[in-house]
């Protein structure tokens, strides 16, 4: 609640910043975006070997981080691989990827259906999916209604060896036909959950996320969805499982935000050419470098978290059934004694 509350305050907060002042420099959306990831959303995925320890450590003992490196670096490496080889097909299974993600996390989505008709629950399992991709992706779907051109001159700055912009421009109208689809199918559902409990703050998270993707940059509004609502949730939920103290887990998360944070710096002032290139929408390899870096530590990062929710799952759906099959065993007994 408390959480939900401050992004909305901030979603407004910038939203009449930008009515009343006008859009920032984009070097100082750049900069705010950079040392806001700094400081958050490292932590927010630098930490995925604590994830990954308590995933593997039962099968592989003191050797799960090995398992876990060479895994993570694999998808890592083979991912920002596809950037050149297949950069469209990979943008877009990135923007998905991302959406479902947002959507599952931020949302909690619960895709574990009753029972009932085998076709009916492998309908509400795939509407379950499409709605966390809906929901979930309205800071990548809106933006790409609204801000196209602004979304093209991002891409083209980013995607390796676009040349003229077509692979980008591709991206842009491939990710706006998902955003026809995809965008109607949010309305209905934040609809819904809103009219069913429109006092409960955290229904209004997609609404603030829809305004601040419509009338601020895509810079500023993806990063304070990011920074100040995805990565923030992601750390208490990692700060919970560990059973830390707040004191405990800033003294664990602050050595990578203070390294992240000196890296901008380096780049920053080393490489002043490239951020120029970036005010024009040409292509800048240092910055092509840090996105597609980012990005490829992002799949990784939440094909972990998936796999962690889903052995959570299947361990608690096993305790539930030995709880049942204990509870079916002491009637049968008392039935057979009486």
């Amino acid at each position: 609640m408390i959480l939900a509350s401050i992004y909305i305050a901030i979603c407004t907060a910038s939203i009449g910043s930008v009515f009343m002042l006008g859009a920032p420099d984009w070097r100082v959306l750049a900069l705010l975006a950079a040392i806001s990831v700094a400081v958050v959303g490292v932590p927010h995925g630098g930490l995925d070997h604590w994830a990954g320890r308590r995933l593997l450590s039962r099968r592989f003992s003191d050797r799960w981080w090995l398992v876990f490196f060479i895994s993570y670096l694999s998808v890592a490496v083979g991912f920002a691989a596809s950037w050149i080889a297949f950069p469209v097909l990979t943008v877009l299974v990135f923007f998905i990827a991302s959406a479902w993600h947002f959507g599952r996390e931020d949302h909690k989505a619960n895709l574990n259906v009753g029972s009932g008709r085998q076709q009916i629950k492998i309908m509400q399992k795939v509407f379950g999916h499409v709605q966390c991709m809906a929901v979930g992706g309205l800071v990548i779907w809106v933006p790409a209604l609204m801000r196209p051109d602004e979304m093209l001159w991002l891409l083209r700055s980013i995607i390796p060896a676009s040349g003229s912009g077509g692979d980008a421009q591709e991206v842009v109208l491939w990710t706006q036909w998902l955003s026809l689809i995809l965008v109607p199918i949010a309305a209905f559902v934040i609809t819904i959950n809103v009219l069913s409990d429109p006092n409960e703050l955290k229904q209004w998270v997609p609404v603030a996320t829809v305004a601040i993707s419509v009338f601020t940059p895509i810079l500023l509004s993806f990063t304070i969805f990011f920074c100040a609502w995805h990565s923030i949730q992601g750390l208490r939920r990692l700060q919970r499982r560990e059973r830390l103290t707040n004191i405990q887990f800033a003294w664990a998360t602050f050595p990578m935000s203070a390294m992240a944070v000196a890296g901008i710096v380096f780049i920053g002032w080393f490489f002043q050419d490239a951020t120029s290139a970036f005010a024009v929408g040409e292509q800048s390899p240092v910055l092509q470098t840090l996105f597609i870096g980012l990005s490829a530590i992002a799949v990784p990062h939440l094909l972990l978290h998936e796999m962690e929710d889903g052995a959570s799952y299947l361990r608690s759906d096993g305790i539930r059934q030995s709880a049942n099959s204990y509870a079916d065993t002491l009637r049968l007994q008392k039935g057979t004694a009486s």
